[in-house]
């Protein structure tokens, strides 16, 4: 299993997973074209892509969803984000095998209609995504025990976030359970993963206007301690790493 966030941010989300079965997308919050254009600069193709995990409705992750839809790949999310999207799909509620993972949904709490992280699971490795959610709940913490990787959000710094240019009602939004993670609370939720196993955690949704890349870094391996892993950085612009978790 291989794994690479092709854009993660306000501006667009995408994650690509390479499974037995064939390529696996998280999320099309980018155009077919920038899709494309993102995983060939990391020697990677969604041409091959059948299939595409939904994390929830909102526009930065699922612009790209009608070119998919036209290609016939084939959509998994909750009922309650299908019925937000108004399409078919394939209602996820539990477990399933999808292209040679499985595939294990957990509920987050985000402002949108039925939002789900996802646990991808081949062999004894995992792999868990959550990346907009605001609060750690039991239920989510309960997914990344024991995972071998995570991409868990790290949204914003509370200082920059209060002390920004935001209006006070949406950092109110960011700041509720339903709005988006601080560094803070996601060191706080991978700092037990260290000593079970963890091998690599990717930071996602890092807020351009609350947050730096380095800021994002510095507090979660401040909780991670003397963690032997490695941390890894998601872009809005570009790609991030590929990670192999064989």
């Amino acid at each position: 299993m291989r794994v690479c966030t092709l854009g993660s941010g306000s501006a667009g989300n995408a994650t690509l997973v390479e499974a037995p079965g064939g390529w696996l997308l998280v999320d099309a919050g980018f155009s077919w074209r920038e899709l494309r254009r993102r995983a060939a600069r990391m020697g990677l193709s969604v041409d091959g892509a059948t299939t595409l995990l939904i994390t929830h409705e909102h526009t930065d992750h699922v612009r790209g969803l009608a070119s998919l839809l036209r290609r016939g790949v084939q959509v998994w999310a909750s009922p309650g984000t299908l019925r937000a999207l108004g399409i078919q799909g394939r209602p996820l509620t539990g477990p399933e095998e999808i292209l040679g993972l499985t595939v294990r949904p957990f509920r987050v709490l985000h402002d949108a209609a039925e939002p789900l992280g996802f646990r991808l699971e081949l062999d004894g490795t995992s792999l868990v995504l959550a990346t907009d959610l605001g609060l750690v709940t039991e239920e989510v913490q309960g997914a990344l025990a024991g995972a071998t990787a995570a991409i868990l959000e790290a949204n914003h710094d509370l200082t920059l976030l209060l002390g920004g240019p935001y209006p006070w009602h949406l950092k109110m939004r960011i700041l509720g359970p339903k709005g988006h993670l601080a560094n803070d609370a996601t060191g706080q939720a991978l700092a037990p993963l260290a000593g079970q196993g963890l091998k690599a955690a990717f930071l996602a949704h890092i807020s351009q206007e609350n947050n730096t890349p380095a800021l994002a870094l510095e507090t979660v391996a401040r909780a991670l301690g003397d963690w032997e892993g490695r941390l890894y950085l998601t872009y809005p612009d570009r790609p991030s790493s590929v990670l192999s978790l064989t």
